[in-house]
């Protein structure tokens, strides 16, 4: 028993690991779509073929479309609007007012504003354990992101793009918060489909009217390629992973593999966009895994607790003959 719950863990970890990993996918594959791209029709496009790719899941499951709840239809709307769509804006027009290294900065806040919105909204304990490796997740980011670049804007700019990239964070935060509490009720491969859907038909009107214009055939294969990977690497595959795994799981644990992100974006980065390497990196590198390693660690402190309590109440239940 002992042993199938900790290949069950494992898989947990895992999960929540690569969903993480596949959500760095999106940064290289983003920078190149943007480049490529109109600043509302790339978005739109990525969203139609994560949006397709899922689509399946919806005939599959068609049954459970009728039983979801008027409460489960507004989050599903809610984090299509604001976790994904509202999230693009934020930092696409924050990118554009600040460089990477100050984006880096404030992004390199997500796992702690998750670990805090778990606390005050769903009551998630923080023990020292998981203080700890969401300072070391959020060192570690900083470290990769930060190295051998400088700030360069200054002023208002920097204030505007900087709270721009924080509203980007706090939707970021409000996804997984709502869809934790949504696949209580709700399997993500129903949920999912739908959030991206209602994404989509939100980004449709400015993204056809650019399409309108543009010139098809100028963008490269490689940018193709990144449209692909950054609808279905971080949003299609990438996001049912993680919400599997953070359904098992507490948000304030699920933080700290969050770090995982931007790790992947930045080994993504070396081998697709030819990036600078910094032997600074490792630091950083060892940082986000020993984070998670000890969120891994404080996880199961708290699941062998709870089995010697319930070992224990099964024990003195069974003290009488029964």
């Amino acid at each position: 028993m002992a042993g199938s719950s900790f290949k069950r863990q494992l898989l947990v970890y895992a999960q929540l690991f690569f969903g993480m990993a596949l959500f760095g996918t999106g940064t290289p594959s983003a920078k190149i779509v943007s480049e490529a791209f109109p600043v509302f029709l790339g978005p739109f496009l990525r969203l139609t073929v994560a949006a397709l790719a899922l689509t399946p899941f919806l005939f599959i499951y068609r049954k459970q479309l009728s039983q979801i709840s008027r409460q489960n239809w507004i989050k599903i709307v809610v984090i299509g609007g604001v976790g994904i769509v509202a999230f693009t804006l934020f930092l696409l027009y924050g990118m554009q007012r600040v460089n990477g290294v100050v984006g880096s900065v404030v992004m390199s806040l997500s796992p702690a504003a998750m670990a805090t919105a778990a606390f005050i909204f769903m009551g998630d304990s923080l023990g020292w354990r998981k203080l700890l490796a969401i300072t070391l997740a959020i060192a570690g980011v900083l470290v990769i992101n930060v190295s051998g670049q400088s700030i360069q804007s200054s002023g208002w700019t920097l204030v505007l793009g900087s709270v721009l990239v924080f509203c980007a964070v706090a939707s970021q935060t409000l996804y997984s918060i709502l869809g934790k509490q949504m696949i209580r009720e709700l399997s993500p491969v129903v949920a999912l489909p739908l959030i991206v859907w209602v994404a989509t038909l939100l980004f449709a009107g400015p993204g056809l009217y650019q399409a309108t214009s543009f010139d098809f055939s100028e963008p490269s294969l490689n940018a193709w390629i990144a449209l692909v990977v950054w609808g279905m690497g971080p949003l299609a595959i990438g996001t049912l992973i993680w919400f599997r795994g953070l359904s098992q799981i507490s948000a304030s644990t699920a933080s700290g593999y969050m770090s995982a992100m931007p790790a992947s974006a930045l080994a993504l980065s070396y081998l697709w966009l030819g990036d600078k390497f910094y032997p600074v990196h490792l630091v950083g590198f060892v940082l986000v895994f020993a984070s998670i390693g000890l969120v891994t660690w404080a996880h199961r402190v708290k699941e062998a607790s709870q089995e010697g309590k319930q070992s224990a109440a099964d024990s003195n239940s069974c003290a009488l003959p029964c």
